[in-house]
């Protein structure tokens, strides 16, 4: 994640925990079900946490939860939760080979440049045991832009997915689809997925 949108997640924390809190009331929560599901009583990255919304209901759901995040102020939301969180790149995550039996990471690769995405998925997998489930959320589109929705000087990078071009990496680096869905919310579509490790 480039500095500006970090910073910007710094800057707009409490008002993004506000406009997103109830993100699974609003919207199908089956993925994260399904994914809770199968992780079990497993272990779990929470990447690109936030302030810990689905990284509380992955903790209830009885997964031992794991929050990472670039905003320093995002993790500290997440341990005022009661979350065990770190800040930490995603692109490096510091944590050693076949740590985890799940990842989580809900629309936390839009931010991701499309260049490194290939660079994020290998080193997701890198963490995640053989057969280890990976949830991941992202929202279809084809540009990547800097967007300013939460209005002011609030810079947030996005790189937007086709589906046929996201599983084309997905594929690369070495998931395999076991569960995908779609719905939208608003004026964009969003793209859910549930792979494994091979």
């Amino acid at each position: 994640m480039d500095q500006k949108t970090i910073n910007t997640y710094d800057h707009i924390a409490s008002k993004y925990e506000e406009e997103t809190n109830d993100f699974w009331d609003r919207f199908p929560s089956k993925i994260v079900s399904l994914f809770a599901e199968k992780v079990g009583y497993g272990k779990v990255i929470d990447i690109g946490s936030g302030p810990g919304r689905d990284g509380l209901i992955l903790k209830n759901a009885g997964c031992s939860v794991v929050c990472m995040d670039a905003s320093r102020v995002m993790v500290k939301m997440c341990k005022q939760k009661g979350l065990k969180a770190i800040s930490g790149d995603l692109l490096q995550i510091p944590f050693k080979d076949n740590s985890y039996d799940g990842a989580w990471a809900y629309t936390s690769l839009l931010h991701v440049p499309k260049t490194s995405m290939l660079t994020a998925l290998v080193e997701i997998k890198r963490i995640l045991k053989k057969g280890g489930v990976f949830g991941l959320g992202l929202i279809e589109g084809d540009e990547e832009k800097y967007s300013y929705s939460s209005g002011g000087d609030t810079p947030r990078y996005f790189a937007y997915y086709q589906k046929h071009e996201i599983e084309a990496l997905l594929t690369t680096s070495g998931f395999e689809i076991i569960f995908f869905e779609e719905f939208r919310p608003g004026s964009r579509n969003y793209l859910n997925y549930l792979l494994r490790k091979r």
